[in-house]
């Protein structure tokens, strides 16, 4: 009996080609890769502009308003214009800062720029699916590396600290350009062109914002070395491999020549060795410290359970040869670990690939930071770990599924609870983040034997002075007792002026007969806080000096401010004039002026003590604080003179009254004089060409 032939099923309409198929999979995958990181990071928006943001975003008058002359600034002065002398050329991460701020409109509202963040942050996550699923050529194993990585809780400095945009911005320049130089080896001569293309401006997008980025020639290269051949390397050297690495190189020339032009106008970035101590440490110790460092930075990767914010000294003690701590032990253990890696990846370079790759692009990624080719400007931060974190990803989702396919637990559940419990802790870093108390009281927690946490802590306690007086001191003490036994010349003159400052606050609360101990304790710290200071600029100068290079460190001007006021308080107006002009020598701010006329004022000599106020005017024009106080001190002084102009319910300086335009004339001298000493001639002609254009005093009183 012959059987009938099933009745054929209609075809579909409209057939879906199997490449759409297979594109649409990967967009939902990614997709929600997305949506799980959008929950882990979803109480990041209420965030504020902690730490160094507030410097970066809220006081860059650059990015206020989108004007030429503040474009010119971004492109042609350093990162931390305006608030420190850092050596860093970050001109793309600025701009993206003044996108939020003026185009936008975020101004200083804080979740328009966590938004952004999050947006540069999800356009990673797909670059390392893509670039995992081809590393690792299976899409189970590619969506759990980015799943790992884009939930990972060490990521939070980058992403939920806003100005953490600049890893953001160079990961996705170095991942960018690693893929368009792996498609533009695979593409033909038509598509090759656009992929050059691509290649260059991602790399230019990702140095610009950050110089870490100029790792995309090591990823490119490792790449090649790991899934290349030597025969292709022969055919593909003249031709398209060159093209590549002349399409980075490109871009990596203009940006070094740029970055030279605007550097060399600039003072010399100068490190504290508070900051890093391998500053001051011999070679070979401080090649072990940082060795010590990277063992911490894997541990962080597999057990991100404590994190901090800072590091400083003396959280990571330096490396001891006569290994009689077990921090010293930890340099001899992470130096074994990246051996026993080292050995591995050689020995997995033709079995295995992908492990090869990924660790050997660890340690290429993590090497810019890693003060093992030079020291930079911290000893440890995990915004560091942004890049390197992805091969870690990667290695450790080969070793669970290999692990899983042993034991027989379904990796899919293993990978489920790896994630959410790395969700879980991204989302409660999150809340360490909401404002400086509470990132500063974690980092004290954590980084319990660091100076800056304890000091930085003291800062943000907030309410009414005389409740968190003692907390503030509390905290003070601590970081005092960090950094005291350390020698002037490695030591830190900030904390000692602000301990001296809080002291000196202390003293006016409690009042006699008490406030005179608070006021000498004050005293005691300042003096401290200025041989510090002097001995800093000493060893910095001689360090120029012996490279070549034209001496710039000027000082810590704060500390000689906080002096004077303690000596006015200790009623010694002599050495307070003293300690201001030496701290005028550094930087002409008006408060300079005013306490200077307070300690005139202190002597009786008020004509001293309004010629003061006037300088402070002339250096700070408009300055309503000065003002007001100059017209307070006529009318005490001069009641009858006609120093004062009333006007209904407002009073002002009288600048057609002899008295004031003498004493306006000796003030303008007295500052021009001052800004040639320190060696500021236009700022000291534009004070002599006002006095004498606007106001009328005689030119011949300024030679």
């Amino acid at each position: 009996m012959v059987k009938k032939p099933a009745p054929r099923q209609p075809a579909p309409r409209h057939p879906v080609p199997p490449g759409q198929v297979r594109w649409r999979h990967h967009v939902l995958l990614v997709a929600a890769l997305w949506a799980a990181a959008l929950l882990a990071y979803s109480n990041s928006f209420q965030t504020g502009f902690v730490n160094d943001n507030s410097l970066l975003i809220l006081h860059d008058p650059r990015i206020q308003a989108l004007t030429s002359q503040n474009l010119g600034l971004i492109w042609g002065q350093e990162y931390w214009y305006g608030n420190a002398v850092s050596g860093l050329y970050r001109p793309l991460t600025t701009l993206s800062y003044l996108f939020n701020y003026a185009i936008l409109g975020n101004g200083d509202r804080p979740a328009g720029y966590h938004w952004i963040n999050f947006a540069l942050h999800a356009a990673n996550i797909a670059l390392v699916y893509l670039l995992a699923l081809l590393v690792l050529g299976n899409g189970a194993l590619a969506f759990a590396a980015a799943a790992v990585w884009a939930l990972h809780p060490v990521l939070t400095e980058s992403v939920t600290n806003i100005i953490g945009r600049s890893d953001l911005l160079a990961a996705f320049g170095v991942l960018g350009g690693l893929l368009c130089h792996i498609m533009a080896a695979r593409a033909s001569r038509q598509r090759k062109a656009a992929w050059l293309g691509a290649l260059a401006v991602v790399t230019a997008a990702g140095i610009f914002a950050k110089e870490s980025a100029i790792v995309v020639v090591a990823a490119m290269l490792i790449y090649d070395i790991t899934f290349g051949s030597w025969k292709s390397w022969r055919l593909r050297a003249p031709g398209s491999l060159a093209q590549s690495y002349i399409a980075v190189a490109l871009p990596l020339a203009v940006f070094l020549a740029i970055r030279q032009q605007v550097l060399s106008r600039l003072p010399i970035a100068h490190f504290p060795p508070t900051d890093n101590p391998l500053v001051g440490a011999d070679f070979a110790t401080a090649r072990m410290t940082a060795m010590k460092v990277i063992g911490k930075y894997l541990g962080l990767l597999a057990w991100p359970r404590h994190l901090s914010i800072d590091y400083s000294y003396n959280q990571i003690s330096l490396f001891g040869w006569r290994l009689s701590s077990w921090e010293d032990a930890q340099a001899l253990i992470a130096v074994a670990v990246c051996a026993i890696l080292a050995v591995y990846a050689i020995r997995s370079y033709r079995p295995n690939k992908p492990a090869f790759f990924f660790i050997v692009l660890f340690f290429a990624m993590l090497a810019p930071t890693s003060n093992l080719v030079m020291p930079i400007g911290t000893i440890m931060a995990e915004r560091f770990l942004y890049l390197p974190s992805i091969c870690f990803a990667g290695c450790q989702v080969m070793a669970g599924y290999a692990l899983c396919r042993r034991i027989g637990v379904p990796a899919r559940i293993a990978l489920a609870l790896v994630c959410i419990a790395l969700g879980a802790r991204t989302y409660s870093r999150n809340m360490d983040w909401m404002d400086q108390q509470s990132i500063w009281a974690s980092a004290a927690q954590v980084s319990p034997n660091s100076f800056k946490t304890h000091m930085n802590l003291a800062y943000s306690l907030t309410g009414p002075v005389e409740d968190r007086i003692d907390r503030i001191l509390a905290e003070m003490d601590r970081a005092l007792a960090i950094v005291d036994s350390l020698p002037d010349e490695q030591n830190s003159a900030r904390t000692y002026e602000t301990a001296g400052a809080w002291y000196r606050r202390k003293g006016d609360l409690v009042g006699a007969p008490q406030s005179h101990q608070w006021y000498r304790k004050s005293l005691d710290a300042l003096l401290r806080g200025a041989r510090v200071d002097a001995a800093y600029i000493h060893a910095t100068r001689r360090r120029d000096l012996a490279s070549g290079r034209q001496p710039t460190a000027a000082g810590w001007y704060p500390v000689y401010l906080e002096l004077g006021r303690t000596y006015l308080r200790l009623r010694d107006p002599q050495q307070a004039l003293e300690a201001f002009e030496r701290g005028r020598k550094i930087r002409m701010a008006p408060e300079f002026f005013e306490e200077m006329s307070a300690a005139h004022h202190m002597m009786g000599d008020a004509r001293q003590a309004a010629v003061s106020l006037i300088e402070g005017i002339t250096v700070s024009p408009g300055n309503q604080k000065l003002t007001a106080e100059l017209v307070a001190l006529y009318r005490e002084a001069e009641p009858r003179s006609c120093a004062v102009l009333d006007s209904g319910q407002t009073s002002s300086v009288n600048l057609e009254c002899p008295l004031v335009r003498e004493q306006v004339c000796l003030a303008a001298r007295n500052v021009a004089a001052a800004y040639r000493q320190t060696g500021h001639a236009a700022e000291a002609e534009q004070a002599r060409s006002g006095a004498v254009s606007g106001l009328g005093c005689p030119a011949e009183f300024f030679r």
